[in-house]
């Protein structure tokens, strides 16, 4: 399980990776589906408990930009 502490306005990228194109979404979700839990609230931050199947990739969204940053600068 990933626990991730989220603020107002970030958010967290679901998506499959390393796997097959012709993947069928069933395929995907064979070990049961994505599960997120609110752990709990403070103040302005929310931690959320992520329970995935190994194929999808969980991405806070800054680290989502970083190679974006590293381009830019390049």
């Amino acid at each position: 399980m990933l626990v991730l502490t989220r603020r107002q306005g970030e958010y967290v990228l679901v998506y499959p990776s390393n796997i097959d194109s012709k993947m069928t979404v069933a395929e995907l979700f064979r070990d049961g589906p994505i599960e997120i839990h609110v752990g709990s609230i403070n103040k302005n931050q929310v931690r959320l408990n992520i329970k995935a199947p190994g194929e999808l990739t969980i991405l806070r969204n800054e680290l989502a930009q970083e190679p974006a940053k590293q381009t830019a600068t390049a």
